[in-house]
């Protein structure tokens, strides 16, 4: 990492902990969010720096980390895409939209493509349960999803940065 990256993740980390150690461990999962979002997962070292800041145990930040789906610990692609596998959305045919997932992006559930852009997940809701099927690529929900229009939401996330 350049110095001029390294700076501007510790103003950034600086920030956030600025406005959660007031409220100490109550803004430990608002800090975690906002760190994931600002550095794409969690570090040890930015976990370190979170418990440390807002006065909890480390054991706890990695707790809280690890038990938060949602959260990553480890490093994965630019956007997650999410493919709902919960009841309404499995009778609506989410098995053959992993399947278009996997063959569109070349990996398995779970895997990261090896550019970086993508990691792929099946979760069990996404709460959209009256238009499945459902995938969630970053923050766009997608309802009401088909096989051929996998290919083109990806790309256009792939695009969008």
């Amino acid at each position: 990492m350049s110095d001029d990256a390294q700076g501007a993740t510790s103003a950034t980390l600086t920030t956030i902990l600025a406005r959660w150690s007031p409220v100490g461990r109550s803004g430990l999962l608002p800090a975690l969010i906002e760190a994931q979002d600002a550095y794409g997962w969690l570090s040890e070292e930015t976990l370190a720096q979170i418990a440390n800041g807002l006065d909890v145990p480390l054991s706890e930040a990695f707790g809280v980390a690890d038990f938060y789906a949602h959260l990553y610990t480890h490093p994965v692609g630019n956007k997650i895409v999410r493919v709902c596998d919960d009841v309404p959305c499995y009778l609506a045919g989410s098995e053959k939209i992993c399947a278009a997932v996997e063959k569109q992006l070349q990996i398995r559930e779970g895997e990261t493509t090896p550019d970086g852009a993508f990691t792929y997940e099946i979760v069990p809701c996404l709460g959209h349960c009256d238009h499945g099927p459902v995938v969630m690529i970053g923050k766009d929900v997608h309802e009401n999803v088909t096989e051929e229009q996998i290919d083109n939401l990806t790309k256009r996330a792939k695009d969008a940065k």
